[in-house]
């Protein structure tokens, strides 16, 4: 049969379909069957026909017991094939469950309910689909005990489509309801061992979106238990989903079956090295971000200097990487700065940053800071300085944007610019950072701020001393340190001596130099301490 006899009798099928039920059998058959043009114009042609025959009759069908016809449909036809029409059927498809009163959602169906949810995560950026994935988040808030009813693969389902709107409170809440049915589960007498592969990884993935959560955190790491007792089984998981489970787990690198997990997907990673062209740019981006979170562990390194000579030889497809998986990549190669190999690769992602300037407006927050700070940990390289300078403008382009950066990448801003102190544009952005610190230790007080963020802070700003705004961001944050206790920040000998070179520097009579002062005579005691430590254990 030929293709567009396939397509046609695919259509008639659907023209014909008389129910919701015969309707969705067609378009998920079909769905499976027909490729590139005829499956696009198959399922568009679908969605305009389950927008105007069936959409009209929803409720109806929900007390009629047929609301799957209708989550498996939507499935279908909101994905990228589906085109407009398909998103547009699927955001009018959310707009009626959004409706629907408690009653009838319940008659839904919790499996249907989840593929609802993963098809809205699709639109994420349509209002109707958020608010349609809202009110699947409050029924399995308000009725938790439900979720015993799904599979491992449902569960994911619905904490992926909720995790594409990680900043609301009603999926934060659902999220945790799912993370304490895995727990549940977890307690049992055979554990999670009936978890798919698939299913393991989409939850990993689907409670990284919450890592501060206590409960995402405990479900992840009854996930990464599992995952350890089939550690003999790695070579089972696809390349993808070995590269999400350790972007995933890099969310929690306090705990240690996390941690152990991750040290065993290395390993695994390291022996696919002659396959390594089988990974995507993506994976290759999450696989060193996450192996970072643990730069002490040889695997870790290993597997992380493999991905280098990989980028190395893919050097020439660097143009079609995208601004994050650059920002990842670097982020990743400067835990190790002492190997040749990671200095190598992050200097040709530097090359490919500066053949973009352009389109530096278009990284996030996040990237921004993650290539600086990436970048400062070989300052005497020439392509990281200038593709710091580079950096520096778009950051004073967005000067005004500054309160919405996060305080640890206020600090890997400052941080990592302080290693150009005599480039013009890394100071002119110090001095406006400044200024955004000021006006949240004024607003706010710095107490958000961690004490990795404020010794960043403080190093950055002492290379500037002649900077006014720079010298009161600096009082106040050492205001900050002696609330804390500055022994507390654990200074390096060489950072300690760097700081108390610059505060030297500054007028005694200077505003707050009291507070300067007392910060030296910590470092210094600090510094006499370590000296008769070392002494006394000759």
């Amino acid at each position: 049969m030929s293709a567009q006899s396939n397509l046609t009798t695919a259509l008639s099928e659907i023209d014909r379909a008389r129910d919701i039920v015969e309707f969705s059998t067609a378009v998920v058959t079909r769905d499976k069957q027909l490729r590139k043009a005829d499956h696009a114009a198959f399922l568009q042609k679908a969605a305009v026909e389950f927008q105007s025959r069936f959409l009209p009759s929803f409720e109806e069908s929900i007390r009629a017991g047929r609301s799957w016809g209708y989550a498996t449909t939507c499935n279908a036809v909101s994905r990228k094939a589906g085109g407009q029409a398909g998103r547009d059927a699927c955001e009018r498809m959310a707009s009626r469950v959004s409706q629907l009163d408690h009653a009838l959602i319940g008659k839904v169906g919790t499996r249907a309910l989840s593929i609802f949810t993963a098809s809205f995560g699709r639109h994420s950026s349509r209002a109707e689909c958020r608010n349609g994935a809202i009110r699947i988040a409050n029924f399995c808030r308000e009725e938790s005990s439900s979720l015993q009813r799904l599979n491992n693969l449902s569960l994911a389902g619905l904490i992926n489509g909720f995790s594409k709107w990680p900043e609301e409170a009603d999926f934060r809440q659902a999220a945790a309801a799912i993370a304490g049915e895995v727990i549940r589960r977890a307690g049992r007498h055979h554990q999670l061992s009936d978890f798919t592969q698939q299913g393991l990884v989409s939850l990993v993935n689907g409670f990284s979106k919450w890592p501060e959560e206590v409960a995402s955190r405990q479900a992840a790491t009854a996930l990464a238990h599992e995952i350890l007792r089939r550690s003999g089984r790695l070579c089972d998981f696809a390349q993808q989903g070995l590269a999400i489970l350790v972007n995933g787990f890099s969310k929690w690198p306090e705990e240690l079956p996390c941690g152990q997990v991750t040290v065993a997907i290395a390993g695994e990673v390291l022996g696919r090295a002659v396959r390594f062209y089988e990974f995507s740019e993506q994976d290759l981006a999450h696989l060193v971000n996450g192996f970072s979170k643990w730069p002490d562990e040889a695997a870790s390194r290993q597997a992380t200097v493999a991905i280098a000579n990989e980028l190395l030889r893919r050097a020439a497809q660097l143009p079609h990487y995208t601004q994050q998986a650059l920002s990842n990549l670097v982020n990743g190669f400067c835990k190790w700065p002492e190997d040749a190999t990671c200095r190598k690769a992050t200097v040709a992602i530097a090359g490919e940053v500066l053949c973009r300037a352009a389109q530096l407006p278009d990284l996030t927050q996040q990237g921004l800071a993650n290539l600086v700070n990436g970048f400062g940990r070989w300052p005497e390289e020439a392509a990281f300085r200038r593709a710091a300078v580079a950096l520096a403008r778009e950051v004073l382009r967005r000067a005004a944007q500054l309160c919405d950066f996060s305080q640890q990448g206020l600090a890997n801003l400052v941080n990592g610019f302080s290693n150009w102190p005599e480039e013009l544009p890394c100071g002119q952005v110090t001095v406006v950072l400044a200024g955004e610190v000021l006006r949240r230790a004024e607003k706010a007080g710095l107490s958000g701020f961690t004490a990795q963020d404020l010794r960043g802070l403080v190093i950055g700003f002492n290379k500037w001393p002649q900077e006014s705004a720079a010298r009161r961001a600096t009082i106040a944050i050492a205001d900050e340190v002696i609330r804390r206790g500055a022994r507390l920040f654990g200074f390096s000998k060489l950072e300690s001596e760097n700081l108390l070179n610059g505060f030297r520097r500054w007028p005694q009579d200077a505003v707050g130099y009291r507070t300067i002062a007392e910060i030296i005579r910590e470092l210094q005691l600090t510094q006499t301490e370590a000296v008769q430590l070392s002494v006394g254990e000759k």
